[in-house]
């Protein structure tokens, strides 16, 4: 493209059919890819059914009652309902599909066996595998975080297992189906076929867990919640908390930031001494960290080249000087909510970052 202010994606027409009795894992995944698109400059409309996408009243909820999960991934997108069970819906659909270059939708939709055979390029989110043809089984996050070894990761092992913040699996599906997408879009840009695309959040949260898998085939046990015999654990300082976390090469230039003689002990010399003796190895850098701040603690750590990072809040996260420097979270105006701060795409185009529009009315 020669012109500069020109968005990148904004020669491009893509739908969302949002379909009534889809779990809502696989619509918030399908709700990101398409927010990423709209945001990039897509021209993105959102097919709502009847009453309007379930997410609309999905908590938290901002000051004036609107779901901030729904303003946050559908921002930049237009919206139009239509029945899809009903022969003018699916006409109504079909008039639009012919004028798309792709359409984001998820399995089990009653709308899929029209969205597949579409002009535009069917891009697919399922909850498993097709070979499972388990399109109709029940599931949720929750599940395919389990089923995916993730709620072995977190929490302390003498305890009930801890899900996962957030929608990660979804969202983590939504950016797989994003990459499908843009690569259908640039096959279709230089007049080539752009075959289907079927994303899965099993196999999505599989390769996100990827050492979950291969550490079962290469030891026989999965790697699991750890707790005090963690090799890299979160520890106290003065003002809140710091994860300590190094490499195999950065040990030695952690152990000199330490400065404790203790810790050139041949016992710690090795990975596998220090995870043999983590327990006396915390001991000894912990009171380290007591009495410094997270920003002191970073400063002098990374002069040294060592990784420490700090732990933030989410309201902390509002004045870190990297998401201010980048102007990461941008204010955006809302017709009834006022001004909204919401996180903008943590890309840049031809030096600007992409400032999201608010997320239409519904039918809008």
């Amino acid at each position: 493209m020669n012109d500069d202010t020109a968005l990148p994606l904004a020669r491009f027409t893509i739908l969302e059919v949002n379909d009534t009795d889809v779990p809502l894992c696989l619509r918030l995944a399908t709700s990101l890819a398409a927010k990423i698109a709209a945001d990039l400059g897509a021209s993105v409309l959102k097919i709502e059914p009847p009453g309007g996408d379930p997410v609309r009243r999905a908590p938290p909820f901002l000051p004036q009652g609107e779901s901030a999960l729904f303003q946050f991934l559908n921002t930049s997108k237009r919206s139009l309902v239509l029945d899809l069970g009903g022969d003018a819906g699916r006409a109504a659909l079909k008039a639009l599909l012919d004028k798309a270059d792709a359409v984001l939708f998820e399995e089990p939709a009653a709308s899929a066996p029209l969205l597949r055979a579409a002009r535009a390029t069917p891009i697919e989110i399922a909850a498993f595998p097709a070979e499972m043809n388990a399109a109709n089984r029940p599931i949720s996050e929750f599940t395919i975080l389990a089923l995916g070894g993730l709620l072995h990761m977190v929490g302390e092992p003498e305890r009930k297992p801890l899900r996962l913040g957030g929608h990660q699996a979804s969202y983590a599906a939504g950016l797989t189906a994003f990459t499908g997408l843009t690569a259908a879009l640039a096959a279709r840009d230089a007049g080539q076929p752009a075959p289907p695309v079927r994303v899965s959040l099993a196999e999505v949260m599989q390769w996100v867990n990827w050492k979950a898998v291969s550490g079962a085939d290469a030891g026989g046990v999965s790697p699991g919640r750890e707790g005090r015999n963690s090799e890299f654990q979160i520890v106290p300082c003065r003002d809140g908390h710091v994860a300590v976390v190094y490499t195999v090469t950065q040990w030695p230039a952690t152990r000199a930031l330490i400065g404790d003689p203790r810790l050139a002990d041949t016992k710690f010399s090795t990975r596998a001494g220090r995870r043999q003796n983590i327990a006396e190895l915390y001991e000894i850098i912990t009171p380290w960290f007591a009495n410094k701040t997270r920003s002191e603690i970073q400063t002098t750590a990374q002069a040294k080249g060592v990784p420490f990072g700090p732990t933030f809040s989410p309201a902390e996260l509002l004045q870190t000087e990297q998401y201010v420097a980048r102007g990461f979270l941008a204010d955006m105006a809302h017709s009834t909510e006022g001004t909204l701060r919401l996180p903008q795409l943590p890309v840049q185009w031809n030096g600007r970052s992409f400032a999201p529009q608010p997320a239409p009315e519904l039918a809008a």
